[in-house]
């Protein structure tokens, strides 16, 4: 009996039955040892593709679940009771400001992130919330209240502050504890208008100091807004609750309508520089045609 000889592949395995006649031929079947099984091949890229998957899955719940937790933050509101009396002179307004604070609606402030949102590059939606009357004494009067800030929210950079009572107010200062930081203070050592006298709300920033290259991107906008407001547009008469500072020069210190002997001099112009007073938009005299004229 001739029995052909055939090379023999040590990484092939045979999966059927040999035959000695034809054990060479190509009609058998065999893998080689060492590499992938088809089938299994394809199912570790189904295995890879879903952990590629559940890992993105995962991020995106991670994500979500950092966007609900969120710490309590209370804020303390210090204010300074004005002369002859605990936030206002009896009247009708103080009325109208005891029934406020019984409400609860006190003070409404408006909590700004300092940084922008990470999707819309836009400011953060800022987080509102009402403090309410805590302690009252003829040195001062402070309101409190709670916030849930989330913990994706940032640093707090900026209060917007809302006076609900009919007469302004002098705020001393804004404190914030529960923050994971530490307490955020916001020195205010200013009179904070009505709602009712001008609907825009007053803004405080945080005690802690930038260079004006240094400003977070979430406060850009509203400093800018700020110091437009503080410069003011040089038209107008000043009001109130205006905190405008800009100059002008003396132009009405005399009488010159009733006599042209009472007409004084300009000062605070290029001849008499000093001294020069706040420009507050009133109507003054000019002294060279002697009416009065707006400024």
């Amino acid at each position: 009996m001739f029995i052909q000889q055939t090379y023999w592949r040590p990484n092939c395995l045979i999966l059927q039955k040999p035959n000695l006649h034809r054990i060479g031929s190509s009609n058998h079947r065999c893998f080689h040892v060492g590499l992938s099984k088809p089938w299994l091949t394809n199912q570790k890229k189904q295995n890879k593709f879903k952990n590629e998957y559940n890992k993105i899955e995962d991020v995106v719940v991670s994500e979500e679940a950092t966007e609900r937790k969120s710490v309590e933050v209370k804020a303390t509101v210090t204010v300074k009771p004005v002369a002859g009396g605990v936030l206002s002179k009896l009247g009708l307004q103080r009325g109208f400001d005891e029934i406020t604070d019984l409400m609860g609606k006190s003070i409404l402030l408006e909590h700004v992130s300092s940084e922008l949102d990470p999707k819309t590059k836009l400011e953060k939606k800022t987080i509102k919330g009402y403090v309410h009357l805590s302690h009252r004494s003829s040195q001062e009067v402070k309101y409190e209240g709670e916030f849930q800030v989330a913990a994706n929210f940032g640093e707090i950079g900026a209060i917007l502050v809302e006076n609900e009572h009919r007469k302004e107010m002098f705020m001393k200062e804004i404190v914030l504890d529960g923050v994971l930081t530490g307490p955020v203070k916001f020195s205010c050592q200013s009179w904070v208008h009505s709602k009712f006298h001008n609907p825009t709300k007053r803004v405080f920033f945080s005690n802690k100091s930038y260079l004006p290259s240094e400003t977070p991107e979430g406060l850009k906008m509203l400093r800018a807004k700020e110091l437009i407001s503080l410069r003011g547009n040089g038209q107008g008469e000043h009001q109130r609750f205006g905190r405008i500072y800009n100059y002008d020069v003396y132009n009405d210190l005399g009488d010159p309508n009733t006599n042209p002997d009472h007409k004084r001099l300009v000062l605070g112009g290029n001849k008499h520089p000093y001294p020069r007073r706040c420009r507050t938009g009133r109507p003054r005299y000019d002294t060279g045609i002697c009416r009065r004229v707006g400024h």
